[in-house]
């Protein structure tokens, strides 16, 4: 807390435009002090940053981004900091919070994609329930540069709950297309999970919930049709 309040002295002795320009400073790797503040999951300070701004800088400040590409959503879902993540996101209008959560780095990844990576199960869902099902759905078939959705990252690193939450939210129609999607090496996201023996869990999950939707769409045109 010592040093939110140390921050908003500084910022108390300046115009609203020598604020702005200040927090959007960046360092050598293109973070901002809102970047730093939110990997290390310092919630008060973020939020006492951003309750200084108007609505116009807000956006401008949340949306910067590192050399990366990455901005202050993304450096704390990498951590898994959930808190820190729903200060940044309630802050903003919803149709804001859809740009930053649509927002990708150079590598192609959303929040979303590193939350799973890093298996952040909780930052995965807290992140997911902000958004309609067909939000949810547009940004769980955004893929990265390599083709890899967030469900691909997930059985990649063997983090069988993400996948759970993935999958979980979906109908077993939009399981079924989810799971058929392909990254630039052809692999699905089983594919992905069945080439390490530390996977090999995560893998049967994703075969599990692959039978089961077949087993229940088909189950349904079977019915339709008698």
């Amino acid at each position: 807390w010592r040093y939110t309040e140390t921050i908003l002295g500084i910022l108390n002795c300046l115009t609203a435009e020598q604020q702005l320009q200040l927090l959007c400073a960046q360092d050598s790797d293109g973070n901002t002090a809102l970047h730093h503040a939110a990997w290390w999951g310092h919630t008060e300070t973020v939020k006492s940053v951003l309750d200084n701004l108007t609505p116009e800088q807000l956006l401008k400040f949340i949306l910067v981004r590192d050399n990366g590409g990455n901005t202050a959503l993304h450096k704390a879902t990498q951590q898994g900091h959930t808190e820190t993540m729903k200060t940044l996101l309630d802050n903003l209008t919803h149709e804001k919070q859809l740009n930053l959560l649509y927002t990708r780095n150079h590598y192609g990844n959303t929040a979303l994609h590193d939350a799973a990576r890093k298996g952040h199960t909780e930052t995965l869902r807290t992140l997911l329930d902000n958004l309609i099902p067909e939000q949810q759905l547009q940004l769980l078939f955004i893929p990265d540069i390599g083709g890899n959705t967030a469900l691909h990252y997930a059985a990649q690193q063997g983090h069988t709950g993400a996948v759970k939450s993935l999958l979980d939210i979906l109908t077993p129609e939009q399981q079924l297309k989810l799971l058929s999607v392909r990254n630039i090496k052809v692999m699905t996201a089983s594919e992905e999970a069945a080439g390490y023996h530390e996977t090999l869990d995560t893998m049967r999950t994703l075969e599990q919930y692959q039978n089961e939707a077949d087993y229940r769409v088909n189950y349904r045109k079977f019915a339709i049709f008698t």
